[in-house]
């Protein structure tokens, strides 16, 4: 019996011997960790203009569009426009009388005269079509004309957003036929109700389009700085931490110190620093997040 109690003491002894070299060697290494500096990559924010921008897609529509519709039922016998042209207001498009003259009494009943000045978008009858009354009154339109020395983009915009607009806010157009353009146009109209259903509202832009580049139908994406702040302290996006409280962590003699900030406007990749760090604080924005507030660290450059 007594051997056996000195075996198990032995034994006991034995382990807790063990389990003390372990202790201390997993202390040991803690403390090799501890003390090893961490690489860091740290930038000083820049001073800049930071604007707040929403992206928009709309349609293109012509300044003015225009039925174009004789004033009586009858068959075409000339046809003087075709699509793609530009005419003035008054030129003759189209006769019911072939070769009748301008002094005859019954002239403007029997040719059909450009409404406004604009291009031609579409011939709805070829000669020999008899051109019908409709029901209740008035006749078919036989051409459709456009206006577009200025055309306008209609967008719909959320709702989160209308109390940022005004009228004569700039706006840039992107249009996919043009991919390397860039038009310039402003806010014309801001419709002043919002739809319930989709919880945006209506903003007309206009741009000007003397070379007429510009057509009618064209799909357009359209971007509208709402704020901007022309001397903004402006770091990267991903160096901030935190969920309702944002810090961010600056390298100060070779130690990581954390630094509570107030955000502003974010473009981007980069946000606005109200308050928190200047241009001569150094933010780490390549491993800030496996430091924490007092970590040795070791400045990269990279």
């Amino acid at each position: 019996m007594r051997t056996r109690r000195i075996i198990w003491i032995i034994a006991i002894v034995l382990v807790a011997l063990f389990v003390f070299r372990v202790a201390n060697r997993i202390a040991s290494s803690r403390k090799i960790v501890s003390d090893k500096s961490i690489p860091v990559a740290v930038q000083n924010p820049v001073i800049g203009l930071i604007e707040e921008k929403v992206t928009l897609t709309g349609d293109i529509k012509a300044d003015k569009e225009v039925s174009v519709r004789p004033r009586i039922a009858g068959r075409v016998a000339e046809i003087y426009a075709e699509e793609g042209d530009n005419v003035e207001k008054g030129t003759a498009l189209l006769s019911y009388v072939a070769g009748i003259m301008p002094d005859n009494e019954l002239y403007d009943d029997l040719v059909v005269a450009a409404p406004i000045s604009g291009l031609i978008g579409m011939k709805l009858v070829k000669e020999g079509d008899q051109v019908m009354s409709q029901v209740g009154g008035g006749v078919n339109p036989v051409f459709v004309m456009y206006d577009i020395d200025k055309v306008k983009v209609y967008a719909d915009i959320p709702e989160k957003y209308y109390s940022s607009l005004d009228a004569g806010m700039p706006a840039q157009i992107y249009l996919d036929a043009y991919p390397n353009a860039v038009f310039k146009g402003s806010i014309n109209k801001i419709r002043p109700v919002v739809d319930p259903m989709s919880r945006t509202t209506q903003i007309e832009i206009v741009l000007q389009n003397a070379s007429h580049r510009i057509k009618p139908g064209m799909f357009a994406k359209v971007d509208i700085a709402l704020k901007k702040v022309p001397d903004a302290v402006i770091v990267p996006f991903d160096s901030v931490l935190g969920d309702s409280e944002k810090y961010v962590f600056v390298s100060e003699n070779s130690m990581a110190k954390r630094r509570p900030v107030v955000l502003g406007l974010q473009q981007e990749n980069n946000v606005q620093i109200k308050k928190g760090v200047s241009v001569s604080d150094k933010v780490i924005i390549n491993g800030q997040r496996v430091v924490k507030d007092g970590s040795k660290i070791k400045e990269t450059g990279e």
